[in-house]
């Protein structure tokens, strides 16, 4: 097994929020909204901090819950990945890697709910490419 070019170093909690919906009208349910936001910053030549923000429910009475956390990490990658690749795998890999960490975070605050856990499903993050 060879050792990926691009790494990352352990991510950061940042930000965690569970409300409970006291207005939740199960009948208004249509499944539990989702949305993220990649940051990335540039810090150096081969490294960029990147921060994934993760928005399940809302205050909504079609939502049973309200949650965000946001979790980050300095990613690092090698000389031999070029400018175009780099902005692909910061904005796609990324994302993908800090969300393996923020889903057993959604799964255990729901779990500990009066609503069943929830699983958060894999997320597409190329629509996240930069052009």
């Amino acid at each position: 097994m060879n050792k990926s070019k691009f790494q990352f170093s352990n991510p950061e909690l940042e930000k965690i929020e569970f409300l409970v919906n006291e207005e939740f009208n199960q009948e208004a349910c249509d499944g539990i909204s989702m949305q993220s936001n990649t940051e990335v910053k540039i810090v150096a030549t081969n490294e960029a901090y990147v921060s994934l923000t993760l928005n399940v429910g809302d205050s909504s009475e079609s939502q049973p819950f309200d949650i965000t956390v946001k979790m980050s990490a300095m990613f690092f990658w090698d000389e031999s990945i070029d400018e175009i690749q780099a902005q692909k795998m910061l904005n796609i890999n990324a994302p993908a890697a800090l969300l393996s960490y923020i889903r057993p975070l959604v799964s255990s605050m729901t779990c500990s709910s009066r609503y069943p856990a929830l699983n958060i499903p894999f997320i597409d993050f190329t629509k996240n490419e930069t052009k």
